[in-house]
């Protein structure tokens, strides 16, 4: 991605617009606070691929542990929502 903000992906716009596959693409930025904004919008919208997206992201070899660390607890509040809706646990 462009640096100092010229032709940055909007990651609130793509989260509104549920586009999945623009945020998971985000997952591969240079910065990574795009990287963050990404892994929490994916949480946020729980869909399957992002999921997925998120588990690859932990096991590539490549990210760093930081990333890591931010994917590994995004899919854990994931799979805790998806808990609490199968049970009717609030």
């Amino acid at each position: 991605m462009a640096r100092f903000g010229f032709g940055k992906r909007d990651v609130r716009r793509l989260e509104r617009e549920r586009d999945i596959e623009g945020l998971v693409e985000l997952l591969r930025d240079e910065d990574e606070k795009v990287v963050f904004q990404a892994i929490e919008a994916l949480t946020r919208l729980g869909d399957k691929r992002g999921v997925e997206a998120l588990m690859a992201l932990v096991v590539d070899p490549t990210t760093t542990e930081l990333i890591r660390a931010k994917a590994w607890l995004a899919l854990d509040v994931g799979l805790a929502r998806e808990a609490k809706k199968r049970t009717q646990w609030k």
